[in-house]
């Protein structure tokens, strides 16, 4: 009653002090918000590959290098135990010529006969068109920097000829080089460093009683010269590459980090300065003889009623902005456990921010306030 009759003397101050917070905590969210976005992308069509294994070439570091490996693997793959079904995909990169002659850097991803990997979401156009000759499907968001607005529109691929005959709705990348959807041979046309009888990846399912890490095991033991990889450890390996062993990864931790720090301070730095705005009240109430633990328990209910309600501002504004760059490259996202630990690291500086401000309030004289 008392904590709440203090925060609520000043009305201004009080919507002011939650407006910092929710703010503070909103760029905290959204820094870690751009980096879990920025896994996502990274890892994306990995995952929606809805696959269990991937068979690699040695040392590959990520799914945007892809190495060549003979084709003849898909077979060797698919007579290992416990395999249910396994095929090839390409991935490389080539020269995409805009209708007006710019090139563009773009990352061809070359599909099987049952188009595992193929995108989730198209707005326009099947799948299946890919399996044509020199048909590609691209990702709406890329249609305007790659020229083609509608479907059956041409461009080039390194001097080959190139029908969009699908727009894909959600298919992002971080690289900058927009995904390019096709057959793989066609793929094979696109990608002259690739022969006939080379692929990049194996992606195999298992049968359903089947264990996946004794399935690997087999495949690792009777399929020479390849890595073997769950899709959780391909995912895991490309993210590792692309945030720890370039510079743009370190950066975006980098910054994620900063904003969190920074969010936190100005957090905590609100909740303290409204302690001591209120530093007289706290010395009447010492002088009238209020027990110290009464104090304290006044002091973290309004850090905590003051916490608690910027937080809820913040993450609604933090889900605005999910929203609002959701069709962007590199969206701002979130999980559950990602959303609670930020809370509940936040509602512990609350916590922290109050224990100094007790210690403040403690090295008062009460018969201070008599004076003057």
């Amino acid at each position: 009653m008392v904590s709440s009759k203090m925060l609520l003397h000043n009305r201004l101050r009080f919507f002011m002090t939650v407006a910092g917070i929710a703010i503070a905590f909103f760029l905290a969210a959204a820094q870690i918000g751009l980096l879990v976005g920025w896994i996502n992308t990274n890892s994306a069509i990995i995952n929606n590959t809805k696959v269990d294994i991937w068979v690699i070439a040695q040392q590959t570091a990520t799914f945007d290098y892809g190495t060549a490996i003979p084709r003849h693997r898909v077979q060797q793959v698919s007579s290992v135990s416990g395999v249910s079904w396994a095929e090839a995909m390409i991935v490389g990169w080539a020269t995409w010529r805009h209708p007006q002659g710019k090139p563009i850097n773009v990352e061809i991803v070359g599909l099987d006969t049952a188009l595992a990997g193929k995108p989730a979401r198209l707005i326009a156009g099947k799948p299946e068109i890919v399996k044509q000759p020199e048909v590609v499907i691209v990702d709406e968001l890329f249609q305007d920097v790659l020229g083609v607005g509608k479907i059956g529109q041409e461009a080039e691929i390194q001097g080959n000829r190139a029908i969009l005959g699908g727009i894909s709705q959600g298919v992002r990348t971080f690289t900058a080089a927009p995904f390019v959807f096709t057959s793989i041979k066609n793929a094979i046309h696109y990608l002259p460093y690739y022969q006939e009888d080379e692929i990049s990846y194996v992606i195999t399912r298992v049968d359903d009683k089947q264990d996946i890490q004794q399935v690997k095991n087999r495949i690792k033991a009777e399929v020479p010269n390849v890595d073997v990889l769950t899709t959780e450890e391909f995912a895991e390996r490309s993210v590792k590459y692309w945030m720890l062993e370039t510079g743009v990864g370190i950066t975006v931790i980098i910054t994620a980090v900063l904003g969190l720090l920074v969010g936190i301070v100005i957090m905590s730095q609100t909740l303290f300065a409204i302690t001591q705005d209120h530093i007289a009240n706290y010395a009447t109430l010492l002088a009238l003889g209020f027990h110290q633990n009464t104090l304290r328990q006044i002091v973290l209910a309004q850090s905590l009623s003051l916490g608690g309600l910027g937080i809820i501002v913040g993450s609604i504004l933090f889900l605005l902005a999910c929203n609002a760059t959701a069709r962007s490259p590199i969206p701002l996202e979130t999980t559950p456990m990602v959303s609670l630990s930020l809370i509940a690291f936040s509602l512990l500086c609350c916590i922290g921010a109050s224990w100094f401000s007790i210690r403040a309030i403690f090295k008062l004289d009460p018969v201070s306030v008599f004076h003057g």
